[in-house]
């Protein structure tokens, strides 16, 4: 089994401030134990219901991989926009612009210049009703 550290909240809805350059911060947080083989570099709660569609529920663990890795295309993504995240779906991407959505009807779509912003990672798996645990005190 593998540590996952879980680096805070994620939202569809609005964008989010969090700290996850810093890998000395990240192992104080609580973790998740998932199988060794998983390319997870850190986890997100999600607390919304944006990407319920997808069966992503609210309280769900999100284990976000780096985008380098994975396809973006038509997944859910962590995006980081002037040091401010969001989670959504990349429904295109391009080197001009790129569009992401939610599943929520009432949500527009963001249109975003590419110079503008970085996919940080991409949903690589859910962990429904995670058991966090706590991180070890050394």
């Amino acid at each position: 089994m593998k540590h996952v550290f879980v680096a805070g909240d994620a939202y569809s809805s609005h964008f989010f401030k969090m700290n996850i350059e810093a890998d000395e911060q990240l192992s104080l947080s609580s973790f998740l134990l998932v199988a060794s083989y998983h390319v997870a570099r850190f986890a997100l709660i999600m607390r919304d219901d944006g990407l319920q569609g997808l069966g992503i529920m609210p309280g769900d663990a999100l284990l976000i991989a780096d985008h380098s890795l994975e396809p973006v295309k038509d997944r859910p993504v962590l995006i980081r926009r002037e040091g401010e995240f969001i989670v959504r779906i990349a429904t295109d991407v391009n080197p001009h612009e790129c569009t992401f959505t939610t599943t929520r009807a009432g949500d527009a779509a963001i249109l975003l210049p590419s110079e503008n912003i970085r996919i940080t990672g991409v949903v690589s798996g859910i962990i429904s009703n995670p058991v966090l645990h706590a991180a070890k005190q050394w």
